[in-house]
């Protein structure tokens, strides 16, 4: 996959805080093939990062076929930030919760993160800022207020 491991974990910290906060603002989006849903705003975990490293989400991202929704993850492929991003999460994902494969295809497996066994959705955000916490200090992340 495209992308270089150039992002400071600092700026990954602060862009998995980004995706955690617009995951609770939107709601998590667990169906498919697009990466956002249209109507409501929702995000699978892919869309958030691309929209925290960019500070933009094309439409494209949107739109409910397989075509779209490769052009979208080329999108995600071709933004070094968005999938370093990507990258160090999954491999903190494979430490915490190691019942799944998560760095074999990060896109995938972090846009179908609410189907994988075990993985409450509304607990999303709470990983994300613990992964974040992770990045400056072995503590975990206190809980949002």
């Amino acid at each position: 996959m495209p992308g270089t491991d150039t992002t400071p974990p600092a700026y990954i910290a602060d862009y998995a805080l980004e995706m955690a906060a617009d995951i609770e603002r939107y709601g998590i989006w667990t169906a498919g093939p697009n990466f956002v849903d249209p109507a409501s705003e929702r995000l699978d975990v892919p869309a958030a990062a691309y929209k925290a490293t960019t500070g933009a989400l094309p439409f494209i991202f949107a739109i409910p076929d397989a075509d779209a929704a490769d052009t979208a993850r080329a999108y995600i492929e071709a933004a070094p930030a968005a999938m370093d991003t990507l990258r160090a999460l999954a491999a903190y994902l494979a430490t915490v919760r190691p019942d799944a494969d998560w760095t074999d295809d990060p896109i995938d497996r972090l846009a179908n993160w609410p189907h994988l066994l075990g993985v409450d959705p509304a607990g999303i955000p709470q990983t994300l800022r613990d992964f974040a916490h992770s990045l400056t200090t072995d503590a975990p992340a206190p809980a949002a207020a």
